[in-house]
């Protein structure tokens, strides 16, 4: 099967610093329970590029099937709350940059309460779509 490329920058204080060390855990396009890719970012905040399966764009159908695959991709670092993205498109032969704001809890409460963005809603939580 063909793959696309994902890269996920994680960063915090509005874009100004990254976050070395998130683990990021991409879970399979089958079923979205079974992590298969867990990789850290670098000291840039940034993973190096993961391959992942997507479907061929020349032989899509779009009545039958959308031109890429969804995945579900998770991000942890101790210092900051964890977010969960939903639906992270990908398709074959492209490179998907996910870039990922990371919040400090206000409270040891709030440390691991999880922020989930779905990217297919639309309006800023979601892909900025309309």
């Amino acid at each position: 099967m063909p793959t696309g490329t994902l890269i996920v920058q994680t960063r915090a204080a509005r874009g100004a610093v990254p976050v070395a060390g998130a683990q990021i855990t991409v879970f399979c396009a089958d079923n979205n329970q079974t992590p298969c890719v867990s990789v850290r970012t670098d000291s840039n905040g940034s993973t190096a590029p993961i391959a992942l399966e997507a479907p061929a764009l020349t032989k899509h159908d779009a009545e039958t099937a959308p031109p890429f695959a969804s995945y579900r991709v998770s991000i942890d670092h101790p210092d900051y709350r964890p977010v969960t993205v939903l639906d992270v498109a990908i398709f074959a032969d492209l490179t998907t940059v996910l870039p990922v704001a990371m919040i400090p809890p206000r409270s040891i409460e709030e440390l691991r309460k999880s922020i989930i963005i779905d990217s297919t809603e639309k309006g800023p939580s979601g892909s900025g779509r309309e």
